[in-house]
């Protein structure tokens, strides 16, 4: 008896009960680990978003991903310039400590979400992005600009009239942001010759 061979199974298919079951395409999000940097002590731009993207964050899930921002500062995993927690998906301005990597934070702390999360998303018909999105912030302007893009996020989507009215905010936990900016960017450090 031939049994026939079965081809890319693992990219395809999956196994699922006992039988084989097609996959749907991964989405983009799959190529998001290509070259990405772990290196500790930068500064890096991340959002996480739900898929679809739909208002599936409420305010009960929003706290869970503050909570879970304040305890990996509490930690002295990152340090935090800004976040937003939107009904769709999060951002977060942070400084990676050492012993810190970026895969390493990411993981941590949504594992954490996720576990938390999972269930009401579930009911909305969402789940969380595979990966996540990330820019590496090189000057003190970029640093700036990102920042009020993180925190003027709901007043843009016309959620609320002003940013620190927005109930997941950094403007509202103030304690969690380090300020002043404690590290150079590798643009003025270039500049400077060190």
């Amino acid at each position: 008896m031939n049994t026939p061979i079965l081809k890319n199974v693992g990219r395809a298919c999956g196994n699922v009960g006992g039988a084989l079951v097609p996959r749907p395409p991964a989405p983009h999000s799959a190529n998001l680990r290509l070259h990405r940097r772990t290196d500790p002590g930068l500064t890096v731009f991340i959002t996480k978003c739900v898929q679809p993207r739909k208002p599936a964050l409420g305010i009960a899930e929003r706290a869970i991903i503050s909570s879970a921002l304040r305890h990996a500062v509490q930690h002295n995993q990152i340090l935090l310039a800004a976040f937003i927690v939107m009904p769709d998906h999060w951002h977060a301005l942070v400084g990676l400590n050492d012993g810190c990597t970026l895969p390493k934070f990411m993981h941590s702390i949504m594992s954490f979400v996720a576990a938390k999360t999972c269930v009401r998303l579930s009911a909305k018909g969402c789940e969380w992005q595979d990966s996540y999105y990330e820019t590496w912030i090189r000057s003190a302007r970029q640093f700036e600009y990102v920042a009020d893009y993180i925190v003027q996020n709901p007043v843009r989507k016309g959620l609320v009239a002003k940013p620190d009215l927005w109930d997941a905010t950094s403007l509202r936990d103030r304690d969690l942001v380090t300020h002043p900016w404690p590290w150079e960017f590798e643009e003025e450090v270039s500049r400077s010759g060190r």
